[in-house]
């Protein structure tokens, strides 16, 4: 019984310390969104929807036709907003661009985009760190409203400022790659 004592001592102990690895190289679990965080979400008109929280329909920072430049009124919106996500320790958003459907689809992408990066910088100048603010230009392809009529367009030229949830968060952190110190990320969607 020594024997096949001896022999099952070694695979008996690389097991335990394989288990006590697995276990020392967990991480915990995502923690979500405080009360204090959603009541400030709120408070900012954001809406829940399945990825997180969207700065939504009553507060979307509109841009005029072609344009790129955030005016007076808008600029003052993201920055009450990305102070107040930043005072209650939010310190990762998504900025989505949009544009209406006047206009060739490729040309729509990198205006949306640029609309994007102009919330980031505003989001960087009130705080947030410029690698915790990514940016995605989506063009023409998520209106909210009608493109056949002038009110629908001035709609859809927008951008929305997303709060993600815990679980897309982590995984957003887990597939992205590192940026370089002081560069925004923007990722363009292929369809």
């Amino acid at each position: 019984m020594t024997h096949l004592t001896r022999y099952l001592r070694l695979p008996v102990v690389c097991l335990a310390l394989a288990l006590f690895a697995l276990v020392g190289c967990r991480t915990a679990p995502p923690q979500g969104l405080s009360p204090a965080q959603i009541a400030v979400l709120k408070q900012e008109g954001f809406v829940p929807v399945e990825e997180g929280w969207v700065f939504g329909l009553s507060g979307k920072v509109l841009f005029g036709s072609d344009l790129d430049l955030l005016n007076t009124q808008s600029r003052e919106i993201v920055e009450r907003i990305g102070k107040a996500l930043l005072s209650v320790n939010i310190e990762r958003v998504r900025v989505d661009g949009h544009t209406d459907s006047s206009g060739k689809a490729s040309y729509n992408d990198l205006l949306s985009t640029r609309r994007a990066a102009s919330v980031a910088k505003v989001l960087v100048a009130v705080g947030m760190r410029p690698e915790n603010v990514e940016t995605r230009g989506l063009g023409s392809r998520e209106p909210v409203a009608d493109n056949v009529t002038a009110a629908g367009r001035t709609e859809n030229r927008r951008v929305s400022i997303v709060v993600a949830s815990a679980d897309q968060s982590a995984k957003r952190i887990m597939c992205a790659s590192p940026i370089s110190s002081g560069a925004l990320r923007s990722v363009t969607p292929r369809m």
